[in-house]
């Protein structure tokens, strides 16, 4: 008896391991995934070193994902450790479609919101990273870094208006928050006219 068994193959200078979409492979396959890219995933005061040894940990690590994601497509953080792995790429068109995925599975999640919103704004998508950062606030409405996120799609959908009204509200729950501190200055100086209005998010500087 004969059984077609789908299969993704990788190849670089050596043939890798074929990976083959059971499901008794979903957990195994999921973990080794998230440990090959999670070294380098971009977070909050992570700095990061993403050399030619960490890009071929990271893109094999999405292969092993998209097989998860194969066998199970409702796997919402699949999708999202792939989003982390394209982010630290600085493939930020992928990163979107994998946090998109992620969010139309799972949108109770704020990381998940708030990961898609980043890549809206580091494509320029200012509306959308808009209503992402509104949905997520509705998760989590005294979050001063999902505040603050919200008045940096404000800006960069040329709002300043309301960027200004969010940052300031941001920092008034956390004065110390040194971003929205950083953010705050741009916004004012869009506002006064020192610089021009950012349409992305490669043009600021906002790490913590």
């Amino acid at each position: 008896m004969f059984a077609f068994v789908a299969s993704l193959f990788g190849y670089s200078q050596n043939k890798k391991t074929e990976l083959v979409l059971l499901a008794e492979n979903h957990n195994p396959y999921y973990m080794k995934g998230v440990n090959l890219i999670e070294p380098f995933m971009a977070l909050e005061g992570k700095t990061l070193n993403i050399n030619s040894k960490a890009k071929d940990s990271i893109t094999e690590g999405i292969r092993y994902l998209d097989a998860v994601t194969k066998i199970n497509p409702n796997n919402y953080a699949a999708y999202w450790i792939k989003g982390k792995g394209y982010q630290s790429l600085k493939q930020h068109d992928n990163a979107y479609l994998e946090f998109q995925k992620s969010f139309e599975l799972n949108k109770q999640n704020s990381d998940v919101a708030r990961e898609l919103m980043i890549e809206c704004l580091h494509l320029g998508k200012g509306q959308v990273a808009v209503n992402v950062s509104l949905h997520a606030l509705s998760l989590d409405s005294l979050n001063p870094g999902l505040i603050g996120n919200l008045a940096l799609a404000y800006l960069i959908n040329g709002d300043q208006n309301l960027a200004a009204e969010h940052i300031k509200e941001a920092i008034r729950i956390d004065p110390n928050d040194k971003i929205n501190l950083t953010l705050s200055q741009i916004i004012n100086d869009v506002i006064t006219g020192k610089r021009n209005r950012p349409i992305k998010y490669d043009e600021l500087a906002l790490q913590s």
